[in-house]
């Protein structure tokens, strides 16, 4: 029976094999060379009551008190997914899939099949298509015109910086031989002819976006909550939500409909929700109003891009890409402007999330850093850089030097890295997806999916930063391994992915670890991860239980438990 002062559990956890989680070092005395315990949990009112020794934990059980027995399985704080597009995401499972369509006859078919059941007029959309699956040609307006019919279609690459529309939606939004090309954007056009091809690049997709018609909200929740139950089952019990990808104005219903649901009790996992740096000063009002949040949705973060992506060759370098000589690629703002959106909003107490993937990029953006702390030291400790993919001698010893942020994604390696030596040589291939150095360097790195861009799959995305091991087939060096030198061991992979995202988002107080006090988001593994081969991540070893402030928000349909 529990002591007179011991307070009384509502769950006790026996038979579990703990990760702790949190800083390096912080494991406990009684732990394995890995910071592994065996032991038991308790829980009070969505909070960690209390860890370790099984005969210490059971102080805390009363008259009340639920015990269940975990058999031995693996307990560790709950996945955070540093970087989503949750609505545009949850959408996406509800559009046209072209992931893995290897020929144009592939790809038209699908879009043929989504005809088929869409009613007339209507537009289609969705995407995810990669022009490297179907041998490096971009596909164009041709490949939709036949199938699609009155429907106008917009179909966006898998990096959602670029996308394909038909006549009939290049019609509605006014691109035509005429439309010039706008800033920081590129309207692709026959070289004969020089009407449209149908491939918009950044910002030439605006027209588009406007021509799309507005999202409902039932449409916003139903997709918000899709996403966010596909996540529990993959053990995430946190997300930090970058926002729409198109109208701007879609990451403020997003984020209303957040508020509805965390309101009704019906958001399943916490959110941590970016707004439009262009808006800093609409969300730094909302800050001064409300606060940043609480209970599962907070804000505060403010999104914004410096280039576009690797893939789009948009990405923005020193030196020109090796595969198109004339081409550098570009910042994909006016970046005077940026400069001054992203100073309003750090002195307002905004926190930027910022999109950098070429060296230039990231370069540019540090040292605008370097300029604000020499102004006022301080200012930019909470600017997060996402992605972080490409980087320059000096922009890796930056990061370190500054213990900036890097929210790095691990997945896009499967992607970017079969066409890095080609489109970037092989040195500056060797600063690419460098999260061992960045992580060794000092830097404070968080992992994240960058959903639907990539898949949601914190399992894999850590025995993808252990491993580096490229597909069957694709370049890499000896067994399949890509850049070895840049791989980060278990321990260090599983904190990016819990405490290091937790810390990104100014969460570490209350998540990222299994701390007592903390909120109570945890998982349970079916297997140890530190007693498995690292390939076995996300088969061997799954996810049996996922939990959110003590609450079953998940269980395996096959687990034993």
């Amino acid at each position: 029976m529990r002591g007179d002062m011991a307070p009384e559990a509502d769950w006790i956890f026996t038979d579990a094999r703990i990760w702790r989680g949190g800083p390096e070092g912080a494991a406990p005395g009684d732990a394995d060379s890995h910071g592994v315990r065996e032991g038991a949990l308790a829980l009070r009112e969505g909070r960690v009551l209390a860890l370790g020794a099984a005969s210490q934990v059971m102080a805390h059980r009363g008259p009340d008190t639920a015990i269940f027995s975990l058999g031995g399985r693996f307990v560790m704080p709950g996945f955070v997914d540093a970087h989503v597009h949750l609505l545009t995401g949850g959408l996406r499972l509800f559009r046209v899939d072209l992931r893995g369509a290897s020929s144009r006859q592939e790809f038209h078919q699908r879009v043929a099949d989504r005809t088929r059941i869409t009613p007339v007029g209507e537009w289609i959309l969705g995407g995810d298509w990669n022009q490297e699956d179907w041998g490096g040609a971009f596909p164009d307006r041709s490949w939709l015109d036949r199938a699609t019919g009155e429907h106008p279609v917009f179909l966006q690459r898998m990096d959602l910086h670029m996308g394909l529309a038909n006549s009939v939606a290049l019609e509605l939004a006014g691109i035509s031989a005429e439309t010039s090309d706008p800033e920081n954007g590129r309207i692709d056009r026959d070289p004969e002819t020089g009407e449209p091809t149908g491939i918009l690049r950044e910002r030439a997709m605006l027209p588009i976006y406007d021509a799309i018609p507005d999202l409902s909200d039932e449409d916003c929740i139903a997709a918000i909550r899709t996403g966010a139950i596909g996540a529990l089952a993959l053990g995430i019990t946190q997300v930090h939500d970058m926002g729409a990808v198109q109208k701007l104005s879609e990451s403020w219903q997003s984020l209303r409909v957040l508020g509805t649901l965390e309101a009704e009790g019906r958001l399943p996992l916490r959110v941590n929700a970016a707004l439009p740096v262009r808006h800093w000063r609409r969300a730094a009002e909302l800050v001064q109003a409300e606060g940043y949040g609480g209970g599962r949705l907070r804000w505060g973060g403010v999104k914004a891009f410096v280039d576009g992506s690797f893939g789009s060759s948009t990405a923005w370098f020193d030196e020109p890409y090796l595969h198109e000589p004339d081409s550098r690629g570009g910042p994909v703002c006016d970046l005077k402007r940026l400069e001054a959106d992203l100073t309003g909003a750090l002195e307002s107490g905004l926190q930027p999330v910022v999109h950098a993937i070429g060296d230039r990029a990231n370069d540019w953006l540090l040292e605008l850093c370097a300029t604000l702390e020499r102004r006022t030291p301080g200012l930019t400790e909470s600017l997060r850089v996402e992605h972080a993919q490409h980087l320059s001698e000096a922009g890796l010893a930056e990061f370190g030097r500054t213990r900036r942020f890097a929210s790095v994604q691990p997945l896009h390696i499967l992607d970017d890295a079969p066409w890095i030596e080609m489109k970037i040589g092989e040195d500056r291939g060797r600063r690419s997806y460098a999260f061992g150095s960045l992580a060794a360097g000092g830097a404070r790195v968080a992992l994240g999916s960058d959903w639907p861009v990539a898949p949601m799959d914190p399992l894999g995305a850590v025995r993808t930063a252990m491993t580096r091991i490229l597909p069957e087939g694709v370049g890499a060096g000896e067994g399949g391994v890509w850049n070895p030198g840049e791989r980060l061991d278990l321990a260090t992979a599983l904190r990016a992915h819990t405490w290091g995202g937790a810390v990104a988002g100014g969460w570490e107080a209350e998540t990222g670890s299994l701390d007592p006090g903390k909120f109570a988001d945890f998982i349970v593994l079916s297997e140890n991860p530190f007693e498995v081969d690292p390939e076995a991540l996300g088969r061997d070893v799954q996810v049996d239980m996922t939990f959110v402030d003590g609450i079953l928000a998940h269980r395996r349909d096959d687990s034993p438990l």
